[in-house]
């Protein structure tokens, strides 16, 4: 197959699914992976993806989002280490709230210790009664892509608790602020963060130095857990970051 073919073949693959492994590449183009590779560089040299550890993501407009399933196949390992320690930050008798998203629901899994778990996910609050963790659901309009709760409802019900500590995924953390791509969900990420006495933003390295549409809160007012070890990124937040590698 020519190189051109194989580049459009994956240009095609990222417009369609947002993002592919490098895995899923070499069985598609029956090809080496070395070259698929050096096709994803060309790519990304070219503004037409974004490479990521294992594979490739679609470039995105700032209203752009990725459903939690596209989310659910990027950087598994690194959201796996922040599940890890943030369960660690736990403790009996806690109330905690925990946010919509992929690497929240590993904390999910992560959790067993006697707390009360606040979430606005209909997926997280099945695993948690599942496992026996006393839950309280928020509720409000379902944002499909990313099973959250959102909404004048949620943001009321909100507004009216408290947390010890809150746990929330973020879009982007960029330029002294956190963002994300939906003005309702980032006024529902804001009355979290307002009404928790710690919040921590679960960011895999894919997230810092990325900027979506609306602004949630200052990284000021949160701690960020991460796994990038780019000191540039780490040093232009300006905030309490925690590096993490278990």
């Amino acid at each position: 197959m020519l190189k051109s073919e194989r580049k459009r073949l994956i240009a095609e693959k990222i417009a369609q699914d947002g993002v592919v492994s490098l895995e899923s590449l070499v069985d598609l183009l029956a090809t080496s992976e070395s070259t698929v590779r050096r096709d994803l560089d060309e790519l990304e040299l070219e503004g037409k993806l974004r490479r990521i550890h294992g594979g490739a993501e679609k470039i995105q407009t700032l209203q752009e989002e990725l459903t939690n399933q596209q989310k659910s196949v990027k950087n598994v390992q690194d959201k796996q280490r922040l599940a890890r320690y943030a369960k660690t930050l736990v403790a009996d008798g806690d109330v905690i709230f925990i946010d919509a998203g992929t690497t929240t629901d590993l904390l999910v899994e992560e959790l067993n210790q006697q707390v009360t778990v606040v979430t606005n996910s209909i997926h997280h609050a099945v695993k948690l009664v599942d496992r026996g963790i006393r839950t309280i659901i928020i509720g409000g309009d379902i944002k499909s892509s990313t099973d959250a709760s959102i909404g004048p409802l949620a943001l009321t019900q909100i507004q009216g608790l408290n947390f010890d500590k809150a746990f929330l995924g973020m879009n982007g953390i960029d330029n002294g602020y956190l963002t994300t791509p939906d003005m309702a969900e980032a006024a529902v990420k804001s009355a979290i963060i307002a009404n928790s006495r710690q919040t921590y933003i679960l960011a895999d390295s894919s997230k810092l130095g990325e900027v979506s549409f609306v602004k949630v809160a200052p990284v000021t007012a949160v701690t960020i857990l991460t796994t990038t070890t780019d000191k540039a990124i780490l040093t232009r937040l300006k905030t309490e970051t925690r590096v993490i590698d278990l």
